[in-house]
């Protein structure tokens, strides 16, 4: 596979957009025939893939990290480690957990070189910029997000990173355990330390 071959353009930060290429063959292939295919090396099956998940991972990066800077590197370094380890992946009808699973593990490396005070600053907001807040928010809607948003930021992140998968991103909790590498019933709990704080919050024992 070509070091190019799967380059985001970047320009639009909270989109990525994806350089033309030619169309791909058998387009439709379920999850886990296209990793067999790129198991056999067809170049093809690794940019289906790609195409495929390439705006779940973003997501993924957008809102764990909420850094546009950063986004793109998450990617570029989920799918470059993805389509090398890809022999690996035991369950191919998984590929979509499993590169979240990724994804996941590179945010938590950024936060260890990093440091995790930068990366979650005042500044930044776990349940998306102003631009992605909808435009249907009333004011005091959106000072709520944000009030909560500061809550958050005070959780470890592990536990942070359970409930944004869960409840902003809508994962099954069978997939936030896969991406978080740990049991259903520990994400279930770090799932519900977050519910707390956050219930604490909104019935004002938090201080915002």
């Amino acid at each position: 596979m070509s070091s190019n071959a799967f380059k985001i353009v970047t320009g639009a930060p909270a989109e990525p957009r994806l350089a033309p290429v030619v169309a791909l063959p058998l387009a439709d292939l379920d999850d886990a025939e296209l990793v067999q295919r790129a198991r056999a090396g067809h170049e093809w099956a690794h940019e289906a893939i790609y195409r495929r998940y390439v705006q779940r991972v973003a997501q993924v990066g957008r809102r764990l990290l909420n850094d546009p800077s950063e986004v793109d590197d998450v990617v570029q370094e989920t799918f470059l480690i993805a389509f090398e380890t890809i022999g690996k992946l035991a369950q191919p009808a998984a590929l979509r957990g499993w590169l979240t699973r990724i994804a996941v593990h590179r945010v938590h490396r950024r936060y260890r070189w990093s440091r995790l005070a930068r990366l979650w600053s005042t500044t930044a907001q776990v349940l998306g910029s102003e631009s992605e807040i909808s435009p249907d928010v009333t004011p005091e809607q959106r000072a709520e997000l944000v009030r909560i948003d500061r809550v958050l930021q005070r959780l470890p992140g592990t536990v942070r990173t359970a409930w944004v998968l869960r409840s902003v991103l809508g994962d099954a909790l069978e997939e936030v355990a896969s991406a978080c590498g740990c049991s259903l019933a520990t994400v279930k709990r770090r799932i519900a330390e977050a519910e707390r704080h956050i219930g604490a919050h909104v019935s004002g024992e938090v201080t915002p």
